[in-house]
């Protein structure tokens, strides 16, 4: 599958993830809203360049209910990373990066290496 197709489909895919976060949260099973936010770039987070079609990335970052049980799942805290502390609490679990904060609740962060498919980091810290 070329690059063009997969930002296609993922660009496709997050609109309808837009449209629908601005729909009410369901309960029990199927598809619920996500609400979050995607940036395309190229080169590495923190030193990025325009993206090409063999260097593109995408960053993902998304909030609510989902951010909150991915938390749960990944832990434990990670007491000695990016400003950790009693108001900051922070899970990984390879490239996912998971967050609460006092003042934002919770927030995951993840990426993806559009040419290769692969997952990659989706934040700095």
């Amino acid at each position: 599958m070329s690059a063009r197709s997969v930002f296609i489909a993922a660009a496709l895919a997050l609109c309808s993830l837009t449209q629908a976060a601005e729909k009410p949260e369901t309960t029990g099973a199927g598809p619920k809203p996500l609400k979050g936010e995607y940036w395309i770039y190229g080169g590495e987070l923190g030193d990025t360049v325009p993206p090409t079609k063999k260097n593109m990335k995408v960053a993902f970052t998304f909030k609510g209910p989902l951010a909150k049980e991915l938390f749960d799942q990944i832990g434990p805290d990670r007491k000695d990373t990016c400003g950790a502390g009693p108001d900051r609490r922070i899970r990984f679990r390879r490239d996912l990066a998971c967050i609460w904060d006092k003042g934002d609740g919770y927030v995951c962060y993840f990426g993806l290496d559009v040419p290769t498919g692969k997952s990659t980091y989706g934040s700095i810290c």
